[in-house]
């Protein structure tokens, strides 16, 4: 499954939404550091193609989405898949979320994640240790945390006055 447990994963997958401005600012500052003449390798980052272009607003890291979605190894082997999953952006390896946060709803798309936006060296499950994964994701729909919470307010509201009727609708009972 993409939803990782591993501390260090989770922490990095939180850290990255305050960590990449700070990275692009400091980039535009000050020219690379080298290293005995060489530059440092430029950071790998996740490939999105559109295989089928959706619509509309695209999905933050706070917002929760639905979605359909194959994993797999370069080599085409699949690791995991499931259809109509949900979860929250922030709460996946960081490659997977820097996908998703490109997406329009409705749109299919084809993510190349790099082994350090994955699962790295200690790789996880199925997944061998620095691997690079490929998914083929469908992006059905996203929700905010403020509209969820409205979805779940509805409800227990309408289960309340459920119980509400139901109570209501049972006869007195009379003392024997």
């Amino acid at each position: 499954m993409i939803v990782t447990l591993r501390t260090s994963l989770l922490a990095f997958a939180l850290a990255l939404p305050v960590a990449a401005p700070l990275a692009a600012q400091d980039e535009s500052a000050a020219p690379a550091a080298t290293t005995g003449g060489i530059a440092p390798a430029p950071a790998r980052k996740v490939a999105v193609t559109t295989l089928t272009a959706g619509q509309g607003a695209k999905p933050t890291r706070e917002d929760y989405v639905l979605v359909s979605y194959k994993g797999m190894l370069k080599d085409g082997t699949v690791f995991d898949q499931n259809e109509q999953m949900p979860m929250a952006v922030g709460s996946v390896v960081p490659g997977f979320a820097d996908g998703l946060v490109q997406m329009q709803r409705g749109g299919t798309y084809r993510l190349e994640i790099p082994s350090e936006l994955a699962y790295g060296a200690e790789g996880g499950g199925p997944i061998p240790p620095n691997s690079d994964l490929v998914f083929e994701v469908t992006l059905l729909d996203f929700k905010t945390q403020a509209e969820i919470d409205a979805m779940v307010a509805e409800q227990q509201a309408q289960q309340d006055a459920q119980q509400d009727a139901g109570q209501q609708a049972q006869p007195a009972r009379s003392g024997q």
